[in-house]
């Protein structure tokens, strides 16, 4: 009988255990984010036009930028890339095709 109420507290303990740490990390990554999107502009186009170094899809959460859409079709033109935007998983797509895409500074509708 002592047994099975010391393996349920166990348990308790574990979950509370495993939940933290869900939590704990989750706000950690949104802590991250949020700090990189508040990064100057000039800073948040050159580390973009760093990961837009030739691989064929690059992708981008929104939350993570704080840039405009000019701007991230002008570094993804210049680099050879064209812009998707997905609006319902809140992430930008670019796609590695330079002689498909040219820039254009149309908003999304």
């Amino acid at each position: 009988m002592i047994v099975a109420a010391g393996s349920e507290t166990l348990k308790s303990v574990a979950a509370y255990v495993v939940w933290g740490g869900l939590i704990g990390v989750g706000m950690t990554f949104t802590i991250i984010r949020f700090a990189r999107s508040r990064k100057p502009r000039e800073e948040q186009m050159a580390r973009l036009a760093v990961r837009l170094n030739g691989e064929r899809q690059v992708y981008l959460r929104m939350e993570e930028n704080g840039l405009d859409h000019a701007d991230l079709v002008r570094v993804a033109g210049s680099r050879g890339y064209g812009l998707i935007v997905h609006r319902f998983g809140k992430y930008y797509e670019f796609v590695y095709a330079p002689h498909r895409f040219t820039p254009t500074f149309r908003r999304p509708t």
